[in-house]
């Protein structure tokens, strides 16, 4: 347990000193939802989603819509960079600790702990700067949304950073969740029944339940949140055995 802890504690540091993630955690929420909020012209638009269990259209303010996709981009496209950079930088490190008696469980425990307080505190950081323009009608569902999808694209990160280098990475998670949040699940582009494909997205899920809460005062898609963490748990079981046969090989 305490090996874990330090190699937990050397992790955390290891983070802090990457200067490109900690500059995104600070600018990227502030500069990209704030400018969301700003930019955005304060007309009604035709949103669909769930009310007393039946799917509906509701007339919302575009800047609301417009918090409800933005953050949880924001969020995404953070914590899918720093599992990216923890999967390259295991490459380098994590045979060393396997050398001088780490166990692979230990390893991958104190790794994973570290993707876990990183996602923690952009999902915070994202969520403080959306709730100076806008207010989720039922906050805590729409964090909880917002804490499984984050958490989800930052393993993505390291299955990614497990297969391509830390260029072709970058592009592919910088592209992903703006295609996945932004495009295939946002409701004012898709405002009929998505294509069965959109919904293997990692985003289908948790926007449902974040479209939801956040414009609406009654939760319809306790489902939506559950299917999000059974996607949740495939992919960090997925990253688990990547990781795992990474840290064997090294």
């Amino acid at each position: 347990m305490n090996r874990t802890a330090t190699a937990f504690g050397i992790g955390l540091r290891e983070h802090a000193r990457n200067y490109v993630l900690v500059a995104l955690l600070v600018i990227l929420p502030v500069s990209f939802i704030t400018l969301a909020f700003a930019v955005t012209q304060d007309v009604q638009m035709p949103v669909r989603t769930l009310v007393d269990g039946e799917t509906t259209t509701v007339m919302r303010g575009m800047p609301e819509v417009h918090g409800v996709i933005m953050t949880p981009i924001t969020s995404s496209f953070i914590a899918g960079l720093a599992g990216l950079f923890l999967m390259r930088e295991a490459r380098d490190t994590d045979g060393r600790l396997a050398v001088v008696g780490y166990r692979a469980r230990e390893v991958i425990a104190a790794r994973f702990g570290v993707l876990a307080v990183i996602t923690l505190v952009v999902v915070g950081v994202s969520v403080g700067v959306m709730l100076v323009d806008f207010q989720p009608e039922q906050l805590w569902w729409f964090v909880a949304a917002m804490v499984v999808l984050s958490v989800t694209y930052g393993l993505i990160g390291m299955l990614v950073g497990a297969v391509f280098n830390r260029l072709a990475g970058l592009w592919i998670m910088l592209i992903l969740p703006m295609i996945d949040i932004g495009l295939f699940q946002d409701p004012l582009f898709v405002q009929s029944e998505p294509e069965w494909w959109m919904k293997l997205f990692p985003g289908y899920h948790p926007v449902r339940v974040m479209v939801d809460t956040g414009l609406t005062t009654d939760l319809d898609t306790a489902m939506s949140l559950g299917w999000g963490f059974g996607y949740l748990l495939f992919v960090g079981l997925l990253a688990i055995w990547v990781y795992y046969q990474g840290t064997r090989t090294t």
